[in-house]
């Protein structure tokens, strides 16, 4: 293993190559903090007294895959292992930079040249960082035109991330450039005085050996990335030929795509899919979630007896976050899905192959009752029931000799502790929208399912998409306003709270009912506006009565 180590400023470091972040690599992931960090550490660098001082920002580890020319110059192609968030935020900067001096004096437009030289090559069809996965072509349109993509074209957490980098990078250009006249200060301090060390490895397997090493001494990575490193490097290690290294490779690539690609769509932890995982394949019954540098040991020593098992792991992690992402991408499940014993379960009712579709809904739907019971009505804290949800959870995933209904009592056996009865009297004339926004809303919603259902009619999904894409605390409607001492002990009760889309909510501030049922009847798409409707007035006896009513159906919906 060739490994040779550099120390090189952003300008060096940059010159005659063009980088590419892999598919089988994280997509962009940094968030405020992380940016903010580096904003930090710019401005005090741009403050210290000695001039010719340095900052070391970073180690980035690539891996040499090529050659490209542009007209006449040859650029070094290179596949990023490590540095590539960092990396990603900077040329960012380099853009936003660009940006500012496009208008500006000739010196600064000279400067923007320049600059837009280095990001995107003559011919337009190279560019300096090529980043990967589904935000690719916004990043590629930010460097070619400065274009930032708008609110409705962003679909998924990892676009999420990289537009808000994109726009916190240029404010933070903007405003250095309005407090320390001019951008150029800026431009010479990321050019000049931030310092890399720079590792350029002969080889894919060496890659994930120095990635590794790298990331045991205190750097800030994901411990799902720190496995997969762990896991090709043992795959490249204990392949018995190059032919069936490079096919295992091959897959593993594949399916570290599909990984990245899932988790970029949606707000999934890497280190959540690890310990899934781990806790489910381990031994023996668990009594809690396996913790993340436990797991990457735990499948360290498994794959090392066997590395035909690193494809077996990686399909596990790959069946976990699309399971998971079924779970996040449905908005009426977030009321259950908050406290991670209860996820583990969920994903491993349905990732149960050995039951048919019918039985894993069945348990499932078991499951979000019981759970809306324990930590919905009673409203427990994620302390309770860990060992029993991870039990329940590891026998779901180890013991296909169960039968579905024995699966089903075992999941009902969770709530045992926690009586419908009192957790109907739990919500009796007490506030229903503090500190239970969402699952107030999630409470309404099986309750319109419910009168939809007795209606014979659907719920209108046009109107609950509005509902479902704010906060919770934006759609909470109180129908009576405080007008005496008695009256403001109503507001909050739960026999007085209706959710409504945020603009109609909007709409009712300081309104009589009167007045609020014009924009009720605008919204009678929503069947628990009938029983508003058909009152005249709105006074405490109509509160106690809807409360009674929707109390009897919750005793029912959740027994």
């Amino acid at each position: 293993m060739s490994i040779r180590p550099d120390y090189l400023t952003f300008d060096d470091f940059i010159q005659k190559k063009l980088f590419i972040i892999p598919n089988y690599q994280r997509a962009y992931s940094w968030g405020n903090k992380q940016r903010k960090d580096l904003f930090l550490d710019l401005e005090k660098l741009h403050k210290s007294s000695d001039q010719e001082k340095h900052h070391f920002m970073a180690t980035i580890v690539c891996s040499k895959i090529g050659k490209e020319t542009s007209v006449v110059d040859e650029f070094g192609v290179f596949h990023l292992v490590d540095g590539q968030q960092r990396l990603t935020t900077l040329i960012i900067l380099l853009k936003a930079v660009q940006k500012l001096f496009a208008n500006g004096t000739d010196k600064e437009q000279k400067v923007a040249t320049d600059l837009q030289s280095l990001l995107i090559k003559e011919d337009n069809r190279l560019v300096l960082l090529q980043t990967n996965h589904d935000n690719s072509p916004f990043f590629r349109s930010y460097l070619e035109k400065g274009i930032i993509p708008d609110n409705d074209q962003v679909k998924t957490t990892s676009t999420q991330h990289m537009v808000e980098a994109l726009k916190e990078c240029e404010t933070f250009v903007n405003q250095w450039a309005a407090e320390k006249n001019g951008g150029l200060s800026l431009l010479q301090l990321i050019k000049n005085r931030l310092g890399f060390i720079f590792y350029l490895l002969d080889d894919e397997g060496s890659a994930y050996t120095v990635f590794e090493v790298l990331n045991s001494r205190g750097l800030e990575v994901d411990w799902l990335d720190k496995c997969k490193t762990m896991l090709m490097g043992i795959a490249f290690e204990k392949a018995a030929n190059k032919s069936a290294r490079d096919e295992q490779i091959d897959e593993l690539h594949k399916l570290w795509s599909e990984i990245y690609r899932t988790i970029g769509i949606t707000k999934i932890q890497g280190h959540e899919i690890l310990r899934f995982a781990a806790t489910l394949e381990e031994e023996f019954e668990p009594n809690r979630i396996m913790s993340a540098e436990k797991a990457i040991e735990f499948f360290r020593e498994d794959c090392q007896t066997d590395s035909r098992k690193i494809v077996n792991v990686t399909h596990c992690f790959l069946e976990i976050a699309e399971t998971l992402k079924q779970l996040y991408e449905n908005p009426r499940l977030e009321a259950v899905t908050g406290i991670s014993h209860t996820r583990l379960l969920a994903v491993a009712i349905l990732m149960k192959t050995s039951l048919n579709k019918e039985e894993r809904e069945r348990i499932f739907k078991k499951w979000e009752n019981v759970t809306f019971r324990i930590y919905g009505l009673f409203r427990k804290d994620s302390r309770s029931k860990v060992g029993e949800y991870t039990r329940l959870a590891w026998q779901m995933a180890q013991k296909n000799n169960l039968p579905a209904n024995t699966l089903i009592k075992k999941t009902a056996l969770l709530g045992k502790d926690y009586p419908i009865v009192e957790a109907v009297e739990e919500l009796r004339e007490t506030d229903c929208d503090k500190e239970w926004e969402t699952e107030l809303r999630y409470f309404f919603y099986r309750y319109e399912e419910h009168l939809s259902q007795e209606q014979g009619s659907a719920v209108s999904d046009d109107i609950w998409q509005q509902i479902w894409k704010v906060s919770a605390t934006n759609t909470i409607e109180r129908i009576q306003l405080q007008s005496s001492k008695r009256q403001a002990e109503q507001i909050h009760r739960l026999g007085n709270l209706i959710i409504l889309p945020a603009k109609a909510t909007a709409k009712t501030a300081k309104k009589t009912f009167q007045q609020k049922r014009e924009i009720y009847q605008e919204n009678s798409q929503l069947k628990l506006m009938g029983e508003i409707l058909d009152k005249r007035r709105w006074t405490i006896k109509e509160i106690e009565e809807r409360e009674n009513r929707l109390l009897d159906w919750a005793r029912y919906e959740w027994r």
